[in-house]
C-alpha cells in the first residue's frame, strides 16, 4: 500500500519535537536577560553620545578638584580652577595671593581667566626671573617714574595677605594668581594702557577689557593719570579678569598748564619702566582706551624681533596711518600729518620686543605733544626700516581702529530732595 505525502497532525508532533526540541527555563531565561542587556548598553551609549559636552565638564570639574590641596571646594567654581594652580607651588612657582578687596597700594598680579595654560615651570626656566621680579614688587614700595625732566609719583604702600600652608604649599581661601605661563610654549603680550578720570573711562575701558580677555598669555597694565590709583578702575579690573597691574603716574605739574598737554605719556614711561624691572621676553604695545583692536593683532604681536609695524584706522583726513609698503620694504609712511617727523605713525601702529627694549636702556617716550611716537621710535635707534616687521598681511589690512567714543559733559549734580532714597544715588557713583 502506497504511503502518503503527508503526515497527519498528531504524528507532526512528536517529529517537530524530535527536530527542535524544547528549550529548558534556564536556557530562556538567558536569552531574555541577554535582549535585555543588549537595550540597556544600547540606551547608555546613546545618552553618552546625546550628553558628551556636559560629561567632558564633569569630569574636567572632577580632576581639578582632586588636584587640589584637598580643600573643600565646589565643582565648577573659581576655586575649582584655582586649585591645580596652588599644587604648583613645589615645582618652584611663586604664587600672588589676591585679596577679598583690591589692595590699590601694591602692584598686584590678578588673573581670574581661564584662557591660561596652567603648566607648571621649572625653577630654571628663564620667566622665574619675571615671577621673583614681580613677586618682590607686589611686596616693596612703587618706585619712582623716570623720565628726563620730572618724577611720576606712586602711592607707597604694602599688601599683607594671611597665608596658610598645607604640606608646605600655601593655600588661600582666595584664587591664586599667577603670570606668565610657560613663556616657552606661548611668548607673552604686554598691553600698555594709558588713562585717566572722565566720562567714557569706564565704557572704554570695558570694552577694551573684554577683547583681551579672549587673549591668552596676556598682562594689561593699566596706568592712571593721578596721584593714587582709583577705587573705580581697580574693581573693574577685578570683574573683568584679565590679568592685570593697576599703576598710577600722574602728568608733571608744569605740564598740565600747557593748551595742548602731552597726554599718556608719564603712564607709558611709567609702564616701560615696570617691564624693564619685571619683564624678560615678550612683546609690548601701547593700546589707548578708546581703540578698537581685531584679536588676530594680537596673535601677529607675540613673535615680534625688534619693532612691528601696521596700519591704523580712522586717523586724521586719509582715515588711514600706514607705512607705505612696495616689494615688501617700507618706502615711506602715509599720515594725514607729517610734521616733520621720522617716524609718522600713531601710538597703536607699531610694537616693540621686550629683548629689545632692553638692549635700549634709554629709550623713553619725550613730553612732546604730538611727537610722542616718533621720539620713543628714535630713542630706540640705531634701527633699521629693512628690520621693521611688517604685520596685517604686509600692511595690507587694518586690525585696529582709533574709535574715540563722542566726548560727554560732566553729568550735573543730583537732586538729593527729590531723589534721595531712590537708585539714582547709586547710579550717580559710576558717573563723572
Amino acid at each position: 500500500m502506497q504511503k502518503p505525502l503527508h503526515r497527519s497532525v498528531t504524528e507532526k508532533k512528536p517529529y517537530i519535537r524530535r527536530l527542535t526540541g524544547s528549550l529548558p527555563p534556564a536556557a530562556s531565561m538567558l536569552r531574555s536577560y541577554k535582549l535585555y542587556l543588549m537595550l540597556l548598553v544600547s540606551s547608555i551609549f546613546f545618552i553618552v553620545c546625546q550628553n558628551q559636552g556636559s560629561i567632558t565638564s564633569l569630569v574636567s570639574n572632577v580632576s581639578a578638584a582632586s588636584s587640589g590641596p584637598g580643600n573643600d571646594l565646589p565643582l565648577g567654581g573659581p576655586e575649582a580652577v584655582a586649585a591645580p594652580l596652588q599644587a604648583l607651588g613645589n615645582d618652584g612657582m611663586e604664587l600672588l595671593y589676591g585679596d577679598s578687596e583690591p589692595a590699590l597700594g601694591a602692584e598686584k598680579i590678578r588673573s581670574r581667566s581661564l584662557n591660561f595654560k596652567d603648566m607648571p615651570l621649572k625653577p630654571n626656566d628663564r620667566s622665574s626671573s619675571t615671577l621673583s621680579a614681580t613677586s618682590t614688587s607686589a611686596a616693596t614700595t612703587s618706585t619712582t617714574s623716570s623720565s628726563t625732566t620730572t618724577t611720576a609719583r606712586t602711592t607707597p604702600t604694602t599688601t599683607t595677605t594671611k597665608v596658610a600652608t598645607t604640606n608646605g604649599v600655601a593655600s588661600h581661601s582666595n584664587v591664586p594668581y599667577r603670570f606668565p605661563v610657560d613663556t616657552k610654549q606661548l611668548p607673552p603680550l604686554y598691553i600698555i594702557t594709558p588713562t585717566y578720570r572722565r566720562p567714557e573711562q569706564i565704557p572704554e575701558l570695558t570694552r577694551l577689557g573684554y577683547t583681551l580677555k579672549h587673549v591668552q598669555n596676556v598682562l594689561w597694565i593699566v596706568v592712571e593719570d593721578s596721584e593714587n590709583r582709583t577705587t573705580s578702575v581697580a574693581r573693574l579690573l577685578e570683574e573683568i579678569g584679565v590679568p592685570f597691574v593697576q599703576l598710577a603716574a600722574p602728568m608733571p605739574a608744569q605740564y598740565r598748564k600747557q593748551k595742548v598737554k602731552p597726554r599718556g605719556v608719564s603712564n607709558r614711561n611709567r609702564a616701560l619702566q615696570w617691564i624693564r624691572a619685571n619683564a624678560t621676553e615678550g612683546t609690548l604695545y601701547f593700546a589707548d582706551d578708546d581703540n578698537t583692536y581685531n584679536l588676530k593683532l594680537f596673535e601677529q604681536l607675540r613673535h615680534v624681533r625688534k619693532v612691528a609695524m601696521f596700519p591704523v584706522g580712522l586717523i586724521s583726513k586719509y582715515q588711514v596711518s600706514s607705512p607705505v609698503v612696495k616689494n615688501g620694504t617700507i618706502t615711506g609712511f602715509y599720515d594725514g600729518w607729517l610734521g616733520g617727523r621720522k617716524y609718522p605713525l600713531d601710538m597703536a601702529g607699531f610694537a616693540v620686543s621686550v629683548k629689545f627694549l632692553h638692549s635700549r636702556p634709554k629709550a623713553q617716550m619725550p613730553f612732546k605733544p604730538g611727537y610722542e611716537e616718533d621720539g620713543f621710535l628714535r630713542s630706540l635707534e640705531p634701527l633699521d626700516l629693512k628690520e621693521v616687521e611688517l604685520l596685517a598681511s604686509n600692511c595690507t589690512e587694518i586690525l585696529t581702529w582709533h574709535t574715540q567714543a563722542r566726548k560727554n559733559p560732566p553729568a550735573p549734580a543730583l537732586d538729593r530732595k527729590k531723589y534721595g532714597g531712590t537708585n539714582l544715588v547709586q547710579l550717580t557713583s559710576w558717573l563723572v
